[in-house]
């Protein structure tokens, strides 16, 4: 976890606010390791919350908006995964129903 934190030093150095996802069941270790170690500096939410909060806005908070909602999401969240990431395994094999 040391290098997720320097990065967000890094990320702070630069400017950007800093989020940090985690999975829900780490998420109070993670705001409290967050506190100390860049105290109230970084902004520490559950993946589930924050997707969840995300999808809702994109679907503009309807039934009908919630699969383009949910595929613009995932289009988003590869196109970050793929600019910044060595790591291409993190990015989410768009469903077939979801796609265009």
């Amino acid at each position: 976890m040391s290098g997720v934190y320097e990065r967000c030093r890094r990320n702070l150095a630069e400017g950007l606010r800093v989020y940090l996802l985690v999975p829900d069941r780490s998420l109070q270790g993670a705001k409290q390791n967050a506190e100390l170690e860049l105290p109230a500096r970084v902004s520490v939410e559950s993946i589930e919350t924050f997707v969840s909060q995300n999808l809702e806005e994109l679907s503009d908070f309807s039934a009908k908006g919630l699969a383009s909602g949910f595929r613009r999401l995932l289009e988003t969240y590869n196109e970050r995964v793929d600019r910044v990431e060595t790591d291409k395994s993190m990015m989410i094999d768009i469903p077939r129903n979801l796609r265009r």
